[in-house]
């Protein structure tokens, strides 16, 4: 069995984050450049504070998902989620939920519990995961946590 593990993404990372999202015909996140400037605080999404992270996950020294999430003060939050993506081989593991707790335990530690991340509508998918980690419907288009931390603490399903 290949194990999995996690670690804090840098800019070098970003190529591989990138072909990742384009094999997985993604069409949300971002780009290779965009991805590049958000790691490196030349992007900002809205509202987004300087504090930010990456997080990647790895298999057998390859890339196999990414979470991304900065400090902010959309909605009156303290952090957002900004960017998720497991290769499509990889789905139904845990990668999704370790990828989400180093992320929580991040921002935890950044004292920001209450998060945000935009989800489309139609993606039921994504809406239940983040449901079965302790986030609730905030709008059509984001759900929130009011504690992070609950995401640190769920169980894999």
């Amino acid at each position: 069995m290949t194990s999995l593990a996690t670690r804090r993404a840098s800019p070098a990372d970003v190529p591989a984050m990138a072909r990742l999202r384009d094999a997985s015909n993604w069409t949300g996140g971002a780009d290779e450049t965009t991805m590049r400037r958000y790691l490196t605080g030349e992007h900002h999404p809205r509202e987004a504070l300087a504090p930010r992270v990456a997080f990647v996950a790895e298999t057998d020294g390859m890339i196999v998902g990414f979470v991304a999430g900065h400090l902010t003060r959309r909605f009156a939050r303290d952090g957002e989620l900004q960017w998720i993506l497991v290769a499509p081989e990889q789905r139904g593991t845990r990668t999704a939920t370790r990828l989400l707790r180093a992320l929580a335990t991040w921002f935890v530690a950044h004292d920001a519990a209450r998060v945000c991340v935009n989800v489309a509508p139609d993606n039921d998918v994504a809406r239940r995961f983040y449901a079965r980690h302790g986030a609730t419907d905030l709008s059509e288009h984001w759900m929130v946590w009011t504690d992070i931390a609950t995401a640190m603490r769920s169980v894999d399903r």
